[in-house]
C-alpha cells in the first residue's frame, strides 16, 4: 500500500511504521486487504487469472533455457498458436455448455 501511495504521489518519505502514522495506516490497510482477499479469493479472482499469474511467475523464475525447451516441444510437434487458440475456444465452449446444462438440470429438479 505504501509503495502504491508513493507512486501515486499521495505520500512521500521513508517507510517507518514507528514515526510515520501514514505508514502505519498503509500497513494496516494492506493487512486488512490481504485478509479479505484470502477469504474471498475464489469468488473474486477467476482461476484463469491465478493460472496466468502463476505462469508469469514461473516464466520469471525459470532459467530461459528451460522455457525455450518447453516452447520447442509444441513447435516441433507442429502445434501452432492458431491451433492452440482454437482449442482453447473449443474447450471454453464445452465448459460453458456443461455449466448451462447443470443449471438447467438444477432448475428442473427444484
Amino acid at each position: 500500500m505504501w509503495e502504491a501511495n508513493v507512486k501515486l504521489g499521495l505520500m512521500s518519505g521513508p517507510y517507518d511504521l514507528k514515526t510515520n502514522r501514514y505508514c502505519a495506516n498503509a500497513d494496516r490497510i494492506a493487512g486488512l486487504l490481504n485478509e479479505l482477499l484470502v477469504k474471498q479469493e475464489s469468488k473474486w479472482l477467476p482461476k484463469l487469472v491465478q493460472t496466468e499469474d502463476a505462469m508469469r511467475a514461473w516464466l520469471d523464475n525459470t532459467p530461459r533455457e528451460y522455457v525455450l525447451r518447453l516452447y520447442k516441444f509444441p513447435n516441433a510437434s507442429g502445434i501452432t498458436v492458431i491451433a492452440i487458440d482454437a482449442t482453447i475456444e473449443r474447450e471454453a465452449k464445452k465448459r460453458r455448455a456443461l455449466a448451462s446444462e447443470d443449471l438447467t438440470i438444477k432448475k428442473v429438479q427444484s
